[in-house]
């Protein structure tokens, strides 16, 4: 008797997806459903067999551990991710670390007891030993942890050559980096790449940082001020993330300031965020919806094809950016 397995060989995909696809859920291509279809219909498969398999294959679950759930962004990426997820047949469990060591040991232990299947990181953990104790395979999402850790992110080193370049191209030469992300970490990839955008014309930023509790009340007034108050004649501010951005605006107008008169903001996001902004931010914009989808694609190729498992562990995939220009440059 034909099974699922033996569809998801000829076709080339998961078995959770060749169970989706027979039993009319998931969103896939009219190609790839026909191709199913044709593939199950020559081997003799039935509904009914179908059915019996999809409760051998379910309540499979994907835990992504992010800094902190509550955020905007990272309630925007589950929910692309969770959409996904489903249609591989899995369901997505979330963890939140907030950058804490110690949290996220007290999660993989927890996470190994409950056998889930696999794990998105995004918490940007410094500890690539940590993740090759665990049992369950791994990918990084948004970051590049080690080499022998798959991961998607965004090309972060081009967000800010193209925030330096559209900058610069406004005239603007008294340059202002603001940003979310923790030293500690490593290199911030945004902040290399806008340096080096304005190192080719001579120009060095001044270059500051907000700290955890202020991303969880989504509040950096108090640093935006003092930076304001230190470089009066900034006259341009690319921000890390759209949030920043949008902060950055809010004390600039507070302060008196005409955006983009007096100084131009830039930040880095996903359009549905800053859209509520006024004036509407420009952004580096980014393809959440895609990071999303490749990355539990590629968890689950990790998960159902344990031979292809060392093969896919140095993987990284790069999700191009593009310029949304608005109406604060």
């Amino acid at each position: 008797m034909a099974t699922i397995k033996d569809i998801a060989n000829e076709v080339g995909i998961s078995k959770a997806a060749v169970s989706r696809i027979l039993n009319h859920k998931g969103s896939f291509s009219p190609e790839t459903i026909a191709k199913v279809e044709r593939v199950a219909n020559r081997l003799k498969y039935t509904t009914l067999t179908a059915l019996h398999q999809e409760e051998l294959v379910s309540n499979k679950i994907i835990a992504a551990i992010f800094p902190a759930v509550e955020l905007p962004y990272f309630g925007l990426v589950a929910s692309h991710m969770e959409k996904v997820a489903y249609d591989y047949g899995y369901y997505l469990m979330l963890c939140g670390s907030l950058f804490d060591r110690q949290k996220e040991e007290d999660v993989y232990r927890s996470l190994n007891e409950k056998k889930i299947d696999g794990v998105i990181l995004g918490s940007y953990t410094k500890d690539p030993t940590m993740l090759a104790e665990q049992s369950f395979p791994v990918v990084t999402f948004g970051y590049k942890l080690a080499d022998n850790i798959p991961t998607v992110r965004t090309d972060n080193y081009a967000v800010g050559r193209i925030a330096a370049r559209h900058l610069l191209s406004k005239g603007c030469r008294r340059l202002l980096y603001i940003t979310s992300f923790q030293e500690e970490l490593g290199r911030d990839m945004r902040c290399r790449g806008f340096e080096d955008g304005l190192k080719e014309y001579g120009v060095e930023p001044w270059i500051y940082r907000v700290n955890m509790e202020m991303q969880l009340l989504n509040d950096f007034s108090e640093v935006i001020t003092r930076m304001m108050i230190e470089h009066p004649e900034a006259d341009g501010v690319f921000a890390e993330t759209d949030a920043l951005g949008m902060n950055c605006m809010q004390v600039f107008i507070g302060l008196g300031y005409e955006i983009p008169k007096d100084i131009r903001v830039i930040g880095y996001g996903n359009p549905f965020f800053s859209a509520f902004s006024n004036p509407k931010l420009t952004i580096v914009r980014e393809d959440t919806k895609e990071l999303a989808r490749q990355t539990v694609s590629l968890l689950v190729d990790m998960i159902e094809n344990e031979g292809k498992k060392e093969a896919l562990s140095s993987k990284e995939i790069v999700i191009p950016v593009a310029l949304d220009e608005r109406k604060t440059t």
